[in-house]
């Protein structure tokens, strides 16, 4: 059973831990990164007296809420903790999809926003857009990262009080992008690992498994879900390293720059548009392939580079996103420059 005091100790502790980029992306410059990248990406900087400078002045109810459609109509409805209107915005008899944004986001993007509602119309059930953005926002990115666990303590609950609906956790799908994808991580942790489904878009890596593993409890991996699918679009920048889930697939060899992100650099600022680029494709390949037109199709293999060299070719393949035949392991896939970014297997 999960405590409700648990996600409380796990925020404090990992806001003692140094993980490793300090004063880093101003979270006001909407994704301008130019002046942190050598935070991010070059020498780590030790110092942690910088930890959630300025702390919290709202509550998590405030933070954190849950806007959904039972299927009925595209209009998303706040469901608070313990609604008493719930059954009126959420039919129990069908499962729930909780959509989870990353850092610097909220929901009212129009990219969260196109996801939430192409969930809605090819994946279908009750649908729920997940709102963390004021904490996602706040101040700078190890301060985000704090506030995930925040996040996921309250998501927890929201998860257990759908239970008392009657939404068993197995019809749980959880779809989350970068520190969204964490929380989902931590939300399936807190829960034993007993909801169905975790698809983590590209889960942000620094800070997480960026430059040392901070532990199961604050990042996605197999063990959080029955069934758990990652897409790695920018791993080792943003992105993390490697796929835990049981399956895994690599667009492109999942580096950064994807081939739809490739322009010529004359700045760090566009070198971190790239990278950003690159980690939200995971995102948007996701949302396209929820319309069963756009395949994109993977082939079991070890690396990259194998599967450049064609020695995976009569290898298992297997479909990105909900059409997965669930069988595990990971798929290497190339897609192209424009959208929907399908290449012909």
């Amino acid at each position: 059973m999960f405590l409700s005091s648990s996600w409380i100790v796990l925020a404090v502790a990992i806001s003692r831990v140094n993980c490793g980029l300090m004063d880093l992306f101003n979270a006001n410059s909407d994704y301008n990164m130019a002046q942190s990248m050598d935070a991010v990406f070059g020498a780590l900087q030790n110092d942690i007296s910088y930890m959630l400078t300025g702390g919290l002045t709202t509550t998590v109810e405030e933070d954190v809420t849950f806007w959904c459609s039972n299927g009925g109509s595209t209009i998303l409805r706040q469901v608070t903790l313990n609604d008493p209107n719930i059954y009126q915005k959420i039919d129990p008899s069908k499962g729930v999809s909780l959509v989870i944004h990353g850092w610097l986001d909220d929901m009212y993007r129009s990219w969260f926003q196109q996801l939430v509602q192409d969930t809605l119309k090819f994946y279908g059930g009750n649908v729920c857009a997940v709102n963390w953005g004021h904490l996602a926002r706040f101040n700078y990115y190890w301060a985000a990262v704090n506030h995930t666990m925040i996040t996921s303590g309250y998501l927890t609950k929201f998860v257990q009080f759908l239970q008392t609906t009657g939404v068993p956790l197995e019809k749980i799908t959880m779809i989350g992008h970068s520190m969204g994808a964490q929380i989902s991580g931590q939300v399936g942790y807190n829960l034993g690992g007993r909801i169905g489904k975790i698809y983590g878009l590209d889960p942000a890596g620094p800070c997480f498994t960026l430059p040392i593993d901070r532990g199961l409890q604050y990042r996605l991996d197999h063990s959080d879900a029955r069934y758990v699918q990652t897409i790695i679009t920018s791993r080792l920048t943003i992105g993390v390293g490697v796929g835990e889930g049981h399956e895994n697939f690599y667009p492109n060899g999942g580096a950064s720059p994807q081939t739809n992100c490739v322009f010529p650099l004359t700045s760090d600022a566009e070198f971190a548009d790239q990278i950003m680029c690159s980690h939200l494709h995971a995102a948007a390949l996701f949302r396209l392939s929820l319309n069963p037109v756009n395949v994109y199709r993977g082939k079991k293999c070890i690396n990259w580079p194998t599967y450049l060299r064609g020695l995976c070719g009569f290898n298992k393949a297997n479909a990105l996103g909900i059409y997965s035949d669930k069988s595990g392991g990971d798929y290497f896939l190339r897609t192209s420059a424009f959208a929907p970014y399908t290449v012909r297997s």
